[in-house]
């Protein structure tokens, strides 16, 4: 685990979550350039091993429609495992964009995003 002073020297820990692997490789190559360090999984099971290995993930970035367990799903069970984990979602289905889940629990991103308004979701996700 992280200790105080390395958690002061270290920059955020974001979990890329995204099905498509050139999306996951675009968004993580994305948030890398912005200064974090990325894990990035294939699915949302595979995300929730390195919720449950990873102490050190500031913030979950998934995608929602996913095979399995959707975006929602992940974070909800993501949030019970760390409750102070950030959530962002990305979609690339208009019609979500205008009814995210009552219990969504952070802002949702559709596809494709530009690197700036993503380093922004980031950034103020990480602040708030």
């Amino acid at each position: 685990m992280r200790n105080e002073q390395q958690a002061s020297t270290l920059p955020p820990t974001v979990l890329v979550v995204e099905d498509e692997p050139l999306v996951r490789m675009m968004t993580v190559t994305f948030i890398e350039d912005m200064g974090y360090r990325v894990i990035e999984a294939g699915s949302a099971e595979e995300a929730l091993e390195h919720v449950r290995s990873e102490p050190a993930i500031d913030l979950l970035f998934t995608d929602i429609r996913m095979p399995g367990l959707d975006g929602f799903a992940l974070a909800e069970r993501a949030r019970t495992l760390r409750p102070a984990i950030k959530v962002i979602y990305a979609t690339g289905y208009a019609e979500l964009e205008r009814t995210a889940a009552p219990n969504a629990l952070g802002p949702l991103l559709s596809k494709p995003y530009a690197p700036d308004r993503l380093d922004e979701e980031i950034r103020k996700s990480l602040e708030g």
